[in-house]
C-alpha cells in the first residue's frame, strides 16, 4: 500500500488522516527531503528513504555512500530522481505500508499523477492520495478572504510554453478570475516566467490588488505595480486579486455572498416612488441643498441606493463601528456617469414596484455586482 502524503503548508496543520497514515508506514520515502523533526517521537523507528540525508535510519537512494546529490548532479537529472523515488516507493509497497511524504513545493496532484501513470505498469498496487491544507486555502487564510471564483496556475511547469502561460493569465484576467500564482520563481531564482506575468498584467491591469504569502504566516498586500519583488522566493505564492477585490482593514477581501437584509426609511421608499413615477433627478440636482454630498459627483440619479445595504466595502461604504449601521458616506461609485446609466438600465427589468427594493433585493445586488464588472477599471 502507498499513501501518498501532503505535509502541507505547516506541518502544524496536518490532518488527522494524515497524521494515522504516517503513524501506520512501515517506510517514508520522503519526496523532497523536508524536515520531519516534528515527528521524530513517531517515526523514529521506522525506515525512512531520503536524498542526501545522513540520519542513522535514513539511507540515500542510488548513490554510494561516499556521493552526495550535489556530487552526482551531471549523473541524475532532477526528473530521474523524481521518478526513481517512486518507482522505489512502489516495489516496496509490495510488502510493506509505504508513506510517499511530499512538501508543499510540490503540487501534490501533479506526484499523484506521475504516481498512477508509474504504478499503472504493475499489478496489485493500491494507492491513497491524502492532501493536506492546500497552499490555496493556506494563503487565502492567511490574507483573509480574497477567493470568489479562481485560476490556479502553476508559474513554473517546465512542460508549458511561454505563449500557453501567457494565454491562460489572459484567460484567468479578461473573464475577472481570482488568480493564484504558485511557483513565481523558478529555480535558483529565475524569474523569466515572472516577467511573462508582469508583462501581461502591464497590459491588462498592474493596479489589481495582490498579496504575496511566505512560511511562517508572513504576507503582504499591494497593487500589483507597487509589489516589492524582494519578497518573492521560491516557495512564495500569490493571489491577484480581481476588480472586486479591496483592502479592508488588514485584509485582503473579495465580494462574495454576504448578503445583509435591505432596510428602509420612508425617505427611501418616497424616493423610488418617484423615480418610478420618472420625477426623479437625472444628472446633477442643482437645486438640492446638500450639493455636493460626495467627493466625486457626477449625476443624481440615486440619492438613496437602490441595493441599501449592499454591505460590500469595494466602492468605499463602511460599517459605523458598534452600531450595525451601514454607512455609504464615502461610497461614490453610483453617483459616477457610467455605472448610473448601467444601473438605470438594469433597473428597467427588475423595478416594477415600490415593494420590489425588498423582494427583489438578491436580483438588485445581482445587478450591482454585474454593474461594478462592467464599470470599473
Amino acid at each position: 500500500m502507498i499513501n501518498l502524503i501532503s505535509m502541507g503548508s505547516d506541518i502544524g496543520n496536518i490532518t488527522v488522516n494524515v497524521f494515522n497514515a504516517i503513524i501506520e508506514a512501515d517506510i517514508i520515502v520522503n519526496y523532497d527531503n523536508i524536515d520531519l523533526s516534528d515527528l521524530d517521537t513517531y517515526i523514529k523507528d521506522k525506515e525512512i528513504i531520503a536524498n542526501g540525508l545522513e540520519e542513522q535510519n535514513e539511507v540515500s537512494i542510488g548513490l554510494d555512500e561516499s556521493e552526495s546529490i550535489d556530487e552526482t548532479g551531471d549523473i541524475y537529472s532532477k526528473l530521474e530522481e523524481s521518478y526513481l523515488k517512486i518507482e522505489l516507493a512502489i516495489s516496496r509497497s509490495q510488502d510493506n505500508n509505504v508513506a510517499l511524504i511530499c512538501s508543499n513545493k510540490r503540487n501534490i496532484y501533479g506526484i499523484a499523477n506521475l504516481l498512477i501513470q508509474m504504478s499503472s505498469k504493475h499489478s496489485d498496487i493500491e494507492l491513497k492520495i491524502y492532501p493536506a491544507v492546500s497552499p490555496i486555502d493556506y494563503s487565502s487564510a492567511v490574507l483573509g478572504a480574497p477567493l470568489n471564483d479562481f485560476v490556479a496556475i502553476d508559474l513554473n511547469n517546465h512542460l508549458v510554453s511561454d505563449k500557453e502561460l501567457r494565454n491562460k493569465i489572459k484567460f484567468a484576467l479578461k473573464n475577472d478570475f481570482v488568480l493564484f500564482i504558485h511557483n513565481p520563481i523558478g529555480e535558483n531564482g529565475d524569474k523569466c516566467n515572472f516577467n511573462i506575468l508582469k508583462e501581461v498584467m502591464d497590459d491588462f491591469s498592474n493596479e489589481l490588488l495582490v498579496g504575496i504569502v511566505n512560511d511562517g504566516y508572513r504576507y503582504e498586500i499591494s497593487k500589483f505595480n507597487e509589489i516589492n519583488e524582494d519578497n518573492i522566493i521560491e516557495n512564495s505564492t500569490l493571489i491577484i486579486g480581481n476588480k472586486l477585490t479591496y483592502r479592508l482593514e488588514d485584509y485582503m477581501v473579495t465580494s462574495s455572498d454576504y448578503v445583509v437584509k435591505p432596510k428602509f426609511i420612508s425617505q427611501n421608499i418616497d424616493f423610488f416612488e418617484r423615480y418610478l413615477k420618472d420625477e426623479t433627478p437625472k444628472g446633477l440636482d442643482y437645486d438640492c441643498e446638500y450639493l455636493p454630498c460626495h467627493k466625486e459627483l457626477e449625476a443624481c440619479d440615486f440619492c438613496y441606493c437602490p441595493f441599501y445595504p449592499c454591505a460590500d466595502g469595494l466602492t468605499g461604504g463602511e460599517w459605523i463601528k458598534d452600531k450595525d449601521v451601514w454607512s455609504c458616506q464615502h461610497c461614490d461609485w453610483i453617483h459616477l456617469e457610467e455605472p448610473c446609466q448601467a444601473v438605470r438600465k438594469g433597473l428597467e427589468d427588475i423595478l416594477e414596484d415600490k415593494n420590489d427594493l425588498k423582494i427583489k433585493h438578491m436580483e438588485l445586488l445581482k445587478l450591482r455586482r454585474e454593474c461594478l464588472l462592467k464599470t470599473l477599471k
